[in-house]
């Protein structure tokens, strides 16, 4: 097991939770940085379909990024996260939205490290990617 905690981010947008957690899960392929940070590439989409985080290719190719394994509209969404990987190498990614005054605290969680051949490595890419990822998010919201 990793010794490496999960890693935090947070953004505070300014919309109730409900707005927030939709953009970030209805809405997701419209914010997302496809074209850097995903299977295919450019002209990819993204979506939460049945129960998983889907993305598909100008193709029709699909990959699945990771399982939702809480819905909690408006409070939190939690997955597994293996893009590009076998489901037996996922970590945990969970955002959960909290309301505060003029908007939603919006934090991510994810650790599990232990997958990751040099989870130390994988921990500090992971920390970089998802500032830019949230920050796309709140541009978004």
């Amino acid at each position: 097991m990793s010794t490496l905690p999960p890693i935090r981010r947070e953004v505070l947008v300014g919309a109730d939770p409900a707005t927030a957690f939709d953009v970030f899960t209805v809405g997701i392929g419209r914010w997302w940085p496809l074209k850097e940070l995903s299977v295919y590439g450019a002209g990819a989409t993204v979506a939460f379909v049945d129960g998983e985080i889907v993305e598909r290719s100008a193709e029709g190719e699909a990959a699945v990024w990771g399982t939702v394994t809480r819905w909690e509209p408006p409070v939190a969404v939690a997955f597994t996260w293996h893009p590009g990987k076998a489901p037996e190498r996922a970590s945990q990614v969970e955002v959960t939205f909290t309301a505060t005054e003029g908007g939603t605290l919006v934090t991510l969680a994810h650790g599990g490290w232990e997958v990751f051949d040099d989870p130390g490595t994988a921990c500090d890419e992971y920390n970089r990617g998802w500032a830019k990822v949230l920050d796309l998010y709140r541009d978004e919201v």
